[in-house]
């Protein structure tokens, strides 16, 4: 229903607008909604950080293999291998040298630092908790 749904309407799984990587999640994999939303953000910023796109590209891949490790489900063989080129491809675009993959996780950590500093999602939080607390926020409001 998925497929048919993304074909017709041009909607992931969910109803949103389908696009890029995360656009392409075969439904045997859409379950685990972990997958389309990593590959959203890796689409999201590739332009500002192509390193982060491809590790979370790889996660990406990572969690597709853990679901479904023998390709048994319905468009996963695809997805997998279409997933895997798109990382072939960052990782040819990348400036020459060897990948420390051990500092993956430092290299997220920073990028999330620095987004959190750029997008003043701290102040916004803070924002939001006030006007909770100030009764603004209603849970009956619709």
């Amino acid at each position: 229903r998925a497929a048919l749904r993304r074909e017709r309407t041009g909607d992931d799984a969910y109803g949103r607008p389908a696009g890029g990587i995360a656009g392409n999640v075969p439904s045997a994999l859409a379950k685990n909604r972990d997958i389309d939303e990593i590959l959203r953000v890796a689409d999201e910023i590739q332009d500002d950080d192509p390193t982060v796109s491809r590790i979370l590209c790889e996660h990406a891949y990572s969690l597709s293999q853990n679901l479904d490790p023998n390709s048994e489900g319905r468009g996963v063989l695809q997805f997998k291998t279409g997933l895997m080129s798109v990382i072939k491809q960052k990782l040819a675009k990348r400036e020459v040298g060897t990948i420390d993959r051990s500092q993956d996780i430092a290299r997220l950590q920073e990028f999330y630092k620095s987004y959190r500093k750029k997008n003043n999602v701290d102040k916004l939080r803070e924002e939001e908790m006030q006007l909770r607390e100030s009764g603004a926020f209603s849970r009956n409001l619709g």
